[in-house]
């Protein structure tokens, strides 16, 4: 890994990370193609953003002009999103997966980490994983080192509350899938195997993703068991599949965290 001296304020650009080799880089995809959630991912992180203008305006932490203003450039790039050819949709995905990749390359001087190692077997996860949890990453420390220098206490302490507040949400949702998951499997799998029926139990041979990370904060230790906890869910959606429960199709819907 290439080490940095230290890490940005907050809301700065890295416009620093240098450009990764062809061993740090995940497989390329074809041209003009993105793999499983990408594009859907993007959708979802404009309908975010637009959200949290929202929430800015009520917390008072910007005025209903601004808030208006930043909700006009989301719904501006979600037209110029979609109206660019699916080459360049794509190469845009890419790009934000390889900035997201290099930085995993690189370590922080001066930071307290804690490695994990972290194993994702279906490839709809992987893109949520390189586009969103390397920036949540920095985000984490970045708040933690310069977040006083940043914002007023008020401000900070509603930042980190929003941040909070959306990660349990979600923590929330993972878990009642998970268990919702499992539940119906074991019930299915016992009335299959009480019929003498055939049951598949399929598993993944080539995990989509498997490497060592370095975590910052205990927020980037959260996004990460977020993200293991629903490749188990996933592990189930496969059985169900596979046994004929589930179509692929009710699957991918369930899939679009």
């Amino acid at each position: 890994m290439t080490t940095t001296t230290d890490t940005a304020p907050v809301g700065t650009v890295l416009e620093d990370v240098p450009l990764a080799t062809d061993a740090d880089m995940p497989a390329a995809s074809a041209p003009g193609v993105t793999d499983g959630a990408d594009d859907v991912s993007l959708e979802h992180e404009l309908q975010e953003m637009d959200a949290a203008a929202e929430t800015l305006r009520k917390e008072g932490l910007i005025s209903p002009a601004e808030a208006e203003e930043k909700k006009a450039e989301v719904a501006n790039t979600r037209k110029r999103f979609r109206e660019l050819k699916p080459e360049d949709r794509a190469a845009i995905i890419r790009r934000r997966r390889e900035i997201g990749v290099q930085i995993l390359t690189r370590q922080l001087a001066g930071a307290a980490v804690v490695p994990v190692a972290i194993k994702l077997n279906h490839t709809r996860l992987r893109p949520l994983f390189e586009q969103w949890w390397p920036f949540m990453n920095r985000m984490s420390i970045n708040l933690q080192r310069f977040g006083g220098a940043t914002y007023s206490k008020s401000e900070l302490a509603t930042v980190e509350a929003y941040f909070e507040s959306a990660l349990s949400r979600l923590e929330d949702y993972v878990d009642e899938q998970l268990r919702v998951a499992e539940a119906l499997r074991t019930q299915r799998e016992a009335e299959m195997r009480a019929k003498n029926d055939i049951v598949f139990e399929p598993s993944v041979t080539l995990p989509s993703l498997n490497l060592t990370v370095e975590a910052y904060s205990r927020f980037s230790m959260r996004v990460l068991g977020v993200l293991a906890k629903f490749d188990r869910t996933m592990d189930q959606f496969d059985f169900m599949v596979w046994n004929g429960i589930r179509d692929q199709t009710d699957i991918t819907h369930k899939s679009g965290i």
